[in-house]
C-alpha cells in the first residue's frame, strides 16, 4: 500500500511537472479573455432575427466559444442567458458544444502532454462539431411555441441622432435639412419628448453635441483596473471555478498511472474502434471540463489508448452532461437534444477514426513513468509545478469551507471567487 501510494504522489508530480506552467498561462489568459472583452459582445453577435442569414450567428457562436473560459460546469448559465437574450437555437447550442471542449487553460496543457498536432486537432474538431449541430438543429428542431420570448425595449435617439437635428427643421430650395433642433446654434424650443426637451441644470449641462450623450467611454476603466479584474479573474475566480474537477483529474490520472503499466490497454482492450465508442460512452454522462479531461487522456494514451480514442473521450466528456442535456430540452426541446447528442457522437468518433488513421503518428508525448531526468528539470517547470500544486490545494481548502459553511447555515454554497 505505501509502494502504491508512493508511485501515486511520484506520477502526480511528473504530471505536475509536465502541466504546472501551462496551467498557470492558461489561467492568465482567460483572465485577460474576461477582462478585455466586451460584456456585451455575444449578445451583439449571436441575436438572430428574421431579417438576417441564421447561419452567420451559428457560425460566430461556434468560433467564439473557443477562447472563452468557461467549462462545462459554468457554460450552461451563459447559453441560457444568450437564449433568452435573443440568441437562436442553433447559435446556443453551437456556443454549448465548443465553448467547454477547448479554452485558453486547456490548448496550452495539450499541447504540452499531446504536442502540437493534436492541440490543433481539438479546437478544429469542436468547431466542426458546434458548426454541424447547431445548423441542424436550427433547421430541424422547431422552436418550442410556448416559449415567451422577452422584448427588448426601443433604445432612446441619442441627443444629437438625425430626428433631432431635424426638429423644426427649414429645408433649403434643394430640400437639404436645416438644423434648427437642440443642436442648432440658435435652437428652438423642442417638442415634448425631445432630447433636450427638458434640459438638465446650467451647473451640470453639457452641450448638446459634445458626444457624451452619445456614448463617452471616460467612465470606462482603466488598464490597471483591467490589469487586477484579470488577475482575480485568472487566479481566483477561476481557479475556484475549476479546483475540484482539475483535482479529481489530476489525482486520478496519477493514480491511473501507478496501477496501469504502459501498453496495458493495447493489450487488453485493444485499439480501433471498440475503445473510441467505449469512450464515448464514458464520457457523455460524466461532469468534467477540458482541463481536468487532459491529463486524464493523456495517462490513458500512455497506458496504450490510441491518441483517437482519447480525443473521444475529450470531445464528448466536456460538452455533455446531464445538467446540459437538462438545459436543452428545456429550452431548445427533445428533438435538439437527440440532435445534440447524436451529433456530438459520430463526430467524436468519426474524428477518432480520422485522427489514428491520418495523424496517429503525429503524437509528442511529454516525459512519462519514470523518464524524468529530475536533475535535467528546468527552475521554471519546477517552479510552475510548485506554484500551480499550493495554488490548487488552496482553491480545493477555499471551496470545502465554504461548502461545510453553507451547510451548517442551512443554504447553497457561496458563489465562486466571491
Amino acid at each position: 500500500m505505501l509502494a502504491f501510494l508512493s508511485d501515486t504522489l511520484s506520477a502526480f508530480w511528473r504530471i505536475m511537472l509536465d502541466s504546472g506552467v501551462w496551467l498557470l498561462a492558461g489561467l492568465a489568459l482567460a483572465g485577460v479573455v474576461h477582462a478585455f472583452v466586451p460584456r456585451d459582445f455575444l449578445a451583439r453577435h449571436l441575436s438572430s432575427d428574421a431579417e438576417r442569414s441564421r447561419i452567420a450567428p451559428i457560425v460566430k457562436a461556434s468560433l467564439l466559444g473557443i477562447p472563452l473560459p468557461l467549462c462545462s460546469c459554468s457554460v450552461i448559465p451563459v447559453a441560457a442567458g444568450l437564449r433568452s437574450s435573443g440568441a437562436g437555437r442553433g447559435a446556443s447550442a453551437a456556443f454549448a458544444i465548443s465553448t467547454p471542449q477547448t479554452g485558453e487553460e486547456s490548448v496550452p496543457l495539450t499541447w504540452a502532454l499531446f504536442g502540437p498536432v493534436f492541440a490543433l486537432t481539438r479546437p478544429v474538431a469542436a468547431v466542426v462539431t458546434a458548426l454541424s449541430a447547431g445548423l441542424l438543429i436550427e433547421w430541424f428542431a422547431p422552436a418550442k411555441p410556448d416559449r415567451k420570448r422577452p422584448v427588448a425595449p426601443a433604445a432612446p435617439k441619442p441627443c444629437c441622432s438625425s430626428a433631432s437635428l431635424t426638429i423644426g427643421a427649414d429645408h433649403d430650395p434643394d430640400g437639404a435639412p436645416e438644423p434648427r433642433g437642440c443642436c442648432a446654434p440658435e435652437p428652438i424650443p423642442a417638442p415634448a419628448g425631445a432630447c433636450c426637451s427638458q434640459p438638465p441644470a446650467e451647473t451640470t449641462r453639457k452641450p448638446c453635441c459634445s458626444g457624451d450623450e452619445a456614448g463617452s467611454t471616460a467612465d470606462a476603466p482603466g488598464w490597471a483596473a483591467r490589469a487586477r479584474d484579470a488577475v482575480r479573474h485568472g487566479f481566483v475566480t477561476m481557479l475556484l471555478d475549476l479546483a475540484p474537477w482539475l483535482a479529481v483529474g489530476l489525482v486520478l490520472s496519477a493514480i491511473i498511472a501507478a496501477a496501469v503499466p504502459e501498453g496495458w490497454i493495447a493489450q487488453h482492450v485493444g485499439t480501433g474502434l471498440l475503445p473510441m465508442l467505449l469512450m464515448l460512452v464514458v464520457g457523455l454522462p460524466l461532469y468534467i471540463c477540458a482541463t481536468s479531461s487532459t491529463p486524464l487522456a493523456y495517462t490513458l494514451v500512455v497506458a496504450g489508448l490510441s491518441p483517437g480514442a482519447a480525443l473521444v473521450l475529450l470531445l464528448a466528456g466536456p460538452a455533455t452532461n446531464a445538467a446540459t442535456m437538462s438545459w436543452v430540452v428545456k429550452d431548445l426541446g427533445a428533438r435538439a437534444l437527440a440532435i445534440y447528442l447524436a451529433v456530438i457522437g459520430v463526430f467524436a468518433v468519426g474524428f477518432g477514426v480520422l485522427f489514428d488513421a491520418l495523424l496517429g503518428g503525429a503524437i509528442r508525448l511529454a516525459e512519462h513513468g519514470g523518464a524524468h531526468d529530475h536533475g535535467a528539470v528546468g527552475a521554471v517547470q519546477s517552479t510552475g509545478a510548485a506554484v500551480f500544486t499550493l495554488m490548487l490545494a488552496a482553491a480545493v481548502v477555499v471551496r470545502i469551507t465554504r461548502a461545510l459553511r453553507a451547510s451548517e447555515r442551512g443554504r447553497a454554497p457561496e458563489p465562486v471567487g466571491a
